[in-house]
């Protein structure tokens, strides 16, 4: 099974490039210390759709911190929960900003 060096998910033979990061599938994984300097991807937030989690992302990369979408590959397009995932040295920060976030509710 192909793995992404940069989230360090597995993914469905076949799959050459990352959903979620658009890295480069690998077959294996480099050793946990030869990770690059942002580190691990980790969830911080589950979406209800895919629409809600590109809400939470922009919010989340208009605060500076990188974010991602995972989501379950059996479809072209997502259907349920969609995973919101930064980097794991970020994670901390990004959940206090997303609870701010809904809070506040819409600002239109």
């Amino acid at each position: 099974m192909p793995f992404c060096p940069q989230c360090r998910y597995e993914y469905q033979v076949g799959l050459r490039q990352c959903p979620d990061c658009g890295a480069e599938l690998v077959e294996e994984l480099a050793p946990e210390e030869q990770l690059p300097p942002s580190g691990p991807l980790v969830t911080v937030y589950i979406a209800q759709d895919m629409l809600e989690a590109n809400l939470v992302k922009s919010f989340l990369e208009e605060s500076q911190i990188e974010a991602f979408i995972g989501y379950d590959l059996g479809s072209a397009y997502p259907v349920g929960p969609v995973e919101v995932r930064v980097a794991e040295t970020h994670a901390e920060e990004a959940r206090g900003l997303i609870a701010e976030f809904l809070q506040s509710g819409p600002s239109c």
